[in-house]
């Protein structure tokens, strides 16, 4: 952790030689640049605080016309909010913490270390899941950068107004955003409190989330569209290889990306043409039969697009030293790579992912008139219900047959 009285022009040298050391590329670096260099002719080059890190900041965002809160925002806003951010980070952690490091060690400051490390303990004791203990970290971690800006340093002088305060600086993010860093604010403040580090309850002092559930019916593809997805994906090369299989797990098999990233060797019986997992959010195990095309597209990716490696995992990233994907990498870019390919315009009303491919299999299959508790083993659900609500588009056609004949009435009289 930094000094608490550090120069702005030393510490942004400090963020950059950290930049430079946390793998951050050059063109990177040099964005940042700008930020920094008006922070310190802002400051005088005095010594740094958070409360003037944020005063450069509103004063820089208010010339740009308001802070970015959307992908449509300024790309300048932002760089200047990320490059503040970053000077905040270094300040108060001692490191860099880059989104896509997931799995690195955070240095939890001063107070906040012991009871903060135990309540993540108690995290992975619980069995929840590395997606909740990842995007727990990420709020925890900006609640106490934010607590820091209100001179609150320990668990225990934290009051109501100061979590009022955060919740509102969240302002602007999207509501199941705002939802889901509650409920782990909730679950960390709980912790704190039976557990003697905080006086008040402000897990309950929290506002209650009104999740509204889905509003909209979720986005599939016919089966045209996904034949149109299969045949102009890149099967030469072998990143296209990799992704050609994947998406035949996942188009076929229903698979979600997880497990599909977390498919190993042992997984495949090829004597029996059968994959079976467990599978990582319900962790029920899953056998299903291996498609001829699905098991030569992993033979062909296995023998001609693989690196050579030791790893266990049978998709691996191709870049050295060639492991294993992070346990909750998304891989939309491989995806989103295919999709141009196969010229299906992207809609930002509608959101496409890996989901979508589980999502159309449930679907074609139900309209082909296969039985509600096939298409829920296929899925590995235990209850048809959770297919049938989460997983199954209905289509205009399917609702046909359900149209009632009403007799119409002229029951306005002029």
């Amino acid at each position: 952790m930094m000094s608490k009285e550090v120069s702005v022009s030393a510490l942004c040298a400090s963020v950059q030689k950290a930049m430079k050391e946390k793998g951050f590329s050059n063109e990177t670096i040099r964005r940042f640049e700008p930020v920094f260099n008006d922070f310190i002719l802002y400051s005088g080059n005095g010594s740094y605080s958070q409360s003037l890190g944020a005063a450069f900041l509103a004063e820089k965002l208010l010339d740009l016309g308001g802070v970015a809160l959307t992908d449509d925002g300024s790309h300048l806003a932002r760089t200047y909010s990320q490059g503040i951010r970053n000077l905040a980070e270094y300040y108060n952690f001692g490191i860099l913490y880059r989104r896509q490091d997931c799995m690195g060690e955070i240095v939890w400051p001063g107070p906040f270390r012991e009871c903060t490390q135990k309540y993540f303990d108690n995290v992975v004791a619980s069995g929840l899941s590395q997606g909740y203990y990842t995007h727990a970290r990420t709020t925890i971690h900006d609640l106490i950068l934010f607590l820091d800006t209100r001179n609150v340093y320990a668990p225990e002088q934290i009051t109501v107004s100061d979590n009022d305060a955060f919740i509102a600086s969240l302002a602007g993010l999207a509501r199941k955003s705002i939802e889901s860093r509650i409920c782990n604010l909730r679950r960390y403040y709980r912790y704190l409190y039976l557990h003697g580090y905080i006086k008040i309850p402000l897990g309950e002092r929290l506002p209650k989330s009104c999740s509204r559930g889905r509003m909209k019916l979720p986005t599939v593809w016919s089966q045209e569209d996904i034949s149109k997805i299969k045949a102009s994906a890149d099967r030469i090369s072998p990143e296209g290889k990799r992704s050609y299989a994947m998406i035949l797990l996942a188009a076929d098999l229903g698979l979600r990306i997880g497990d599909i990233r977390n498919l190993t060797f042992a997984d495949i019986d090829w004597e029996r043409k059968v994959v079976t997992i467990i599978q990582h959010k319900t962790k029920q195990e899953l056998c299903l039969p291996l498609p001829e095309a699905v098991g030569w597209a992993l033979i062909d990716y296995i023998k001609n697009g693989r690196p050579v490696t030791n790893s266990h995992y049978v998709f691996v990233k191709h870049r050295p030293p060639y492991d294993e994907f992070p346990p909750t990498a998304t891989l939309n870019y491989l995806l989103t790579k295919v999709l141009v390919r196969a010229d299906i315009p992207a809609d930002k009303k509608k959101h496409f992912g890996w989901h979508t491919f589980r999502r159309s299999l449930a679907t074609n299959l139900l309209q082909n008139n296969v039985p509600m508790n096939t298409i829920t083993e296929i899925l590995g659900h235990n209850d048809p219900e959770t297919a049938g609500q989460y997983y199954v588009q209905i289509s205009t056609d399917s609702l046909k047959p359900c149209i009632l004949e009403v007799e119409v009435r002229d029951y306005v009289q002029i």
